[in-house]
């Protein structure tokens, strides 16, 4: 056997085990599930490599086996699952959370600011679970032999203390031991202070935790034999009795799984602390029968923006044997945040995704899938509207991305949207806009922003302000392209503010439509001054005209007929596209002081400097109303303070 190899965890892993002994986790006995977990899935890994290699197919059914030792106070946890070669030991268990440490270790400081109870939802989300051994253990012995492979089984050791030992190991067996060597027991224990070198604290771990895991999870227990006679002395034998019921969740009926079993199950699949928003459980029957249990988190899972991520959280299964993790055939990527399988009873054992992703089996069942979670969030939305927003706050940017990319039920999730409002504080759905319409308004209006209060200031809503009409601020990078294929939600088009040709409900009739041809011929006498104001600004601006829109505002910026908005222009700068500034349209507000003065200052048709410095500072303002940056700070404050000293 050769030596014995020490390596030292990196610098953030020593805190983070220091916190997960003596900070992290308020339930000690979620460690069991997190190995028993492991397990679980190393015998799913071994069963599926197994379908295409001999070489790591088993005889024996797979197995989980808990054994103790009261006396030296041990408890093993024994798979015969994939196992692991050496360098996935040191990838997998010698490299803590290395998705993300310093992460996990910022949003753990974070939360212990708040208020307390809070760190526990930061569990199962950096795969830092094995880890949870340590708030029970004072050293961990795990012995691993990979199926398939002619390594030598490896051991691996630690204490906790910020290092581990790697060398060879005579286990000869495929699949991982690990031996936790048990802390004693405090002098006044208290009630998360358990013996789980007792038969009766395991099984009640096991039943809580991991009933549903479809592999037997085993004890040797003692028992007593009876005598053959009366004059025979009772005698003990060793046992192995599961603990487990090994029934698969989803094969039971709905009325007869707990709300309690729906929430372990979900932990489970989606190695989420928090309990789900939604449970969607249906069993579809005809010529395809398949079963599907999904769940909707009811918060953001860690790694949904995680570009390495295949963007499906939902297994295939079939006949309860499990083929495919993280099954895109079965899900959009829009709705990747839902966890939970299919159980197909007809699909072949060894389907390949090249199959699947033209089988109309497939098709079928990912359109009812998203029905049914479509309709587990409208259902959610309608009666736990404070729930449904929360989820909404952390999740619904993504599922906008189904109003761009899913034409099929583009309205659908469009229904179940939450959309920022000028009317309240909190969001609005399209069809409670549209209920709240003024007399005579046929559109949808909206604005974009990079802030509900950038929008909500934009001299562009001046008169839909004043006439009481509702308006949608788009305050997410998705609203921006989500509206270039929503265009209308029922009979009513959605409308940007920004829009060069925007027309407003006509509440004053004939009153109005005077106005409109006043502004027009006071126009069509100002059309030598915007001339010489377009000029001025010949490199900003594709035209100037008077505005039928602003209310206290000297000027505002529209988009051109034919360019894109801002929020357009913005958005795919900061996606790294190469944008152009846009020119786009000047309007002038005809009531407002500041014409008077551009009239005054451009005299008899020959600008001089100080017009065009005004046309300047005049364009300036207009952009830093709208919250859009300079192109030339530096210039604008100098012409400022130039104005203000000859104003003075």
């Amino acid at each position: 056997m050769t030596t014995a190899e020490t390596h030292t965890f990196q610098a953030e892993t020593q805190q983070l085990l220091d916190l997960m002994i003596h900070s992290l986790y308020t339930h000690k006995e979620i460690f069991l599930r997190e190995l028993i977990s492991n397990s679980s899935d190393a015998l799913d890994k071994r069963r599926v490599e197994g379908l295409t290699d001999e070489g790591i197919r088993s005889d024996d059914d797979g197995r989980i086996l808990l054994e103790v030792d009261t006396d030296a106070r041990t408890l093993v946890i024994d798979d015969n699952g994939i196992g692991m070669t050496r360098d996935e030991v040191i990838e997998n268990i010698g490299t803590i959370a290395r998705s993300g440490t310093r992460a996990f270790l910022e949003q753990f400081q974070e939360s212990r600011r708040g208020e307390s109870g809070s760190a526990p939802e930061l569990i199962g989300q950096f795969g830092v679970g094995f880890y949870s051994c340590f708030m029970v253990a004072d050293r961990v012995v795990l012995e691993t032999k990979r199926a398939g492979s002619d390594e030598q089984s490896v051991r691996w050791e630690s204490t906790g203390d910020g290092s581990y030992t790697l060398e060879e190991s005579d286990r000869a067996e495929v699949g991982t031991r690990i031996t936790l060597h048990l802390r004693a027991l405090p002098e006044e224990p208290n009630d998360d202070d358990k013996d789980f070198t007792k038969e009766w604290v395991l099984r009640e771990t096991v039943k809580r935790y991991s009933d549903f895991v479809e592999y037997p999870i085993q004890l040797e227990v003692e028992r007593d034999v009876p005598a053959e006679n009366e004059d025979a002395e009772p005698t003990k034998e060793l046992r192995l009795e599961t603990l487990n019921s090994m029934k698969p969740l989803w094969t039971r009926p709905r009325e007869e799984i707990t709300d309690a079993e729906h929430n372990e199950f979900y932990k489970h699949v989606a190695r989420d602390w928090n309990d789900p928003l939604c449970t969607i459980h249906f069993r579809a029957e005809g010529t395809h029968e398949y079963t599907a249990l999904l769940y909707v988190p009811a918060k953001k899972p860690f790694d949904i923006l995680d570009p390495g991520q295949t963007p499906s959280r939902v297994s295939l299964y079939v006949r309860r044997v499990f083929v495919m993790e993280r099954c895109e055939e079965l899900i959009p990527p829009w709705l990747r945040f839902v966890s939970g399988l299919v159980d197909s009873s007809d699909l072949p054992l060894n389907v390949s995704r090249e199959t699947l992703q033209h089988n109309r089996r497939m098709e079928q069942m990912r359109k009812r899938v998203v029905r049914k979670v479509l309709d587990a969030l409208g259902s959610k939305l309608e009666k736990d509207r404070a729930a449904y927003q929360a989820f909404w706050d952390d999740l619904g940017f993504i599922l906008k991305e189904g109003i761009y990319l899913d034409e099929a039920h583009r309205e659908d999730v469009a229904k179940i949207s939450l959309w920022q409002t000028s009317a309240q504080d909190e969001p609005t759905t399209l069809g409670e806009y549209t209920d709240r319409m003024v007399p005579g308004q046929a559109a949808i209006y909206y604005i974009s922003g990079r802030s509900r209060r950038a929008a909500e200031s934009a001299p562009q809503l001046e008169q839909l302000k004043a006439r009481g009409i509702e308006v949608l601020y788009f305050t997410e990078r998705i609203d921006e392209w989500a509206v270039q294929r929503l265009e209308s939600f029922g009979d009513h088009k959605l409308i940007s503010a920004e829009a060069s040709d925007l027309e407003l409900p006509d509440e004053d009739g004939d009153a109005g439509s005077e106005r409109d041809k006043e502004r027009e011929a006071r126009g069509e006498e100002l059309a030598d001054l915007f001339t010489g104001v377009q000029k001025a600004l010949d490199e900003h601006v594709a035209k100037v005209r008077l505005s039928g829109r602003l209310a206290t505002s000297p000027a505002m910026l529209v988009a051109d007929e034919d360019g894109p908005s801002q929020s357009t222009v913005r958005i795919m700068r900061e996606m790294g596209e190469a944008a152009q500034e846009p020119k786009r349209v000047l309007e002038l507000n005809p009531d407002h002081a500041v014409l008077t003065r551009l009239v005054a200052l451009y005299g008899d048709g020959d600008p001089s400097k100080e017009f065009e410095e005004y046309c300047e500072i005049l364009y300036g303002q207009a952009l830093l109303a709208e919250g859009s940056p300079l192109p030339d700070p530096t210039r604008y404050a100098t012409l400022i303070s130039e104005m203000l000293v000859r104003e003075s």
